[in-house]
């Protein structure tokens, strides 16, 4: 459930049905996923699959995890992080409660942060993650990155072995000069191989961590003893079809909607000198793609003088 100061904000309404959208397409067996989703005056809501074993915040209450348990959780997670930053998307808030378990133990990612970046602007303090996971460039009110992300699953790591977060009573500045002034607490001797791949990973500056979460997991996996090395890490090269067959291009999409971009300077001229613009054709001749991945992405980029500040509305004619 989104709250109601966050679903009535005019910028996430602007938003929150194309980021929705993005999210719902992320299929992956270790991403919990998107059902359905929508708004309505008193709040906005998504709907997603139940977990039944909880959470990893809730296990790491126990103590600390083996070497083995956690690289084959860290391996399903990046892989589920690296799916995401492949269609473009950073999460933004990886920590222990949104990592979700199945009775055997698997990891899922859950609770991508659509609402997250307008918390940082939120006049009513109100805020969607937790204050101790935050990295350094989201106090300073950065947008999320793949960094980020990096700099998350680091932490969860670190939690993972050590069974407590590094600096569990410090929160906002004290938290962010933390992490950019001085080392982790160490974890035991027999773990300093993997502490360095930590420290890394968790670098204040963004620009000193991993460059991609590729390059995190191999680096983490490169330090274990082979027994201890999870299975399921290997890089997946699988290619996206961006071909939509008989189907319209969505917002989505845009990345994918190549040789229109004359059409689309077109619809954006004659847009900006008339209030009124009809885009006229037959059937399947791709008016709908034209406008959904070619002109609306165009005018959220700024294209017209305040038009990435316009809503988009989308009706369908009937009987009302």
């Amino acid at each position: 459930v989104i709250r109601p100061w966050y679903a009535n904000n005019p910028e996430f309404i602007r938003r929150f049905e194309n980021e929705a959208q993005l999210v719902a397409r992320l299929e992956h067996p270790h991403i919990v996923p998107l059902y359905d989703f929508w708004r309505e005056g008193d709040g906005a809501y998504l709907a997603m699959r139940w977990m039944r074993a909880g959470s990893l915040e809730g296990t790491l209450r126990r103590g600390p995890w083996s070497v083995e348990a956690a690289g084959r959780l860290i391996s399903q997670v990046g892989a589920a992080l690296r799916v995401a930053h492949r269609h473009g998307i950073s999460h933004g808030d990886v920590k222990p409660a949104n990592i979700l378990l199945d009775d055997e133990g698997n990891a899922y990612l859950s609770d991508f942060g659509i609402a997250a970046d307008l918390a940082f602007g939120a006049t009513n303090g109100a805020q969607t993650s937790s204050p101790s996971y935050y990295s350094p460039e989201q106090l300073r009110n950065e947008p999320a990155t793949p960094q980020t992300d990096i700099f998350g699953l680091g932490l969860v790591l670190f939690e993972l072995l050590s069974g407590h977060h590094p600096f569990p009573d410090l929160a906002g500045d004290e938290l962010a000069n933390a992490f950019l002034s001085q080392p982790l607490p160490p974890l035991p001797m027999h773990l300093s191989s993997i502490e360095r791949v930590i420290l890394e990973a968790t670098a204040g500056d963004p620009a000193n961590r991993y460059n991609t979460i590729d390059e995190f997991l191999n680096a983490f996996t490169g330090v274990l003893v082979p027994e201890s090395r999870p299975q399921e890490l290997v890089v997946d090269s699988s290619i996206e079809n961006p071909y939509k067959g008989l189907r319209a291009f969505q917002q989505t999409d845009a990345s994918d909607y190549f040789g229109r971009a004359a059409l689309v300077r077109k619809l954006v001229d004659r847009l900006g000198g008339s209030r009124f613009l009809a885009l006229v054709g037959p059937s399947g001749s791709g008016k709908s793609s034209a406008v959904r991945a070619g002109l609306i992405p165009a005018l959220q980029e700024g294209n017209l003088p305040n038009s990435e500040r316009w809503f988009v509305v989308e009706m369908v004619p009937g009987s009302h």
